[in-house]
């Protein structure tokens, strides 16, 4: 819980591996979520066929995931798609900012984007959120 003395805009969510990146950077943030990605994927929470390609668009504030080797037809009741993407966003969570005011942006949006193997889209996570945070501070 927040101190009572903090104003409630000056409140923000820390992710949990906020305070590894020096500075913020989305470039930074990217480099680390590829890291976490390689060691998901050798614990086995990743199924090996899953490919990932992160761009970093600085000036929007935006990390985009797109998200190879899954398709409707190979996973048809869409269990692994969502299991996939929903560990994606808590992956990138983990990295993020997020103010409490209603007005301030947090420090990226993700975009999570699964393309078949023809490159079209046909599921997609966006947005910004936070799962367990690491601490609460003004």
């Amino acid at each position: 819980m927040a101190e009572p003395d903090v104003p409630a805009n000056l409140r923000v969510m820390w992710g949990a591996r906020v305070d590894i990146e020096r500075g913020h950077r989305l470039e930074a943030i990217a480099v680390h979520l590829c890291a976490d990605i390689a060691e998901l994927r050798e614990d086995g929470g990743l199924p090996d066929h899953v490919r990932t390609l992160i761009t970093v668009l600085p000036h929007h504030r935006v990390l985009h995931i797109q998200v190879e080797g899954l398709s409707v037809e190979t996973d048809p009741d869409r269990t692994t798609i969502r299991d996939v993407m929903n560990t994606l966003f808590e992956l990138a969570s983990d990295h993020n900012i997020i103010a409490l005011d209603p007005t301030s942006p947090p420090l990226f949006t993700q975009h999570i984007v699964l393309v078949d193997p023809h490159g079209a889209p046909f599921a997609a996570k966006v947005g910004a959120g936070m799962g367990e945070p690491e601490r609460l501070t003004p």
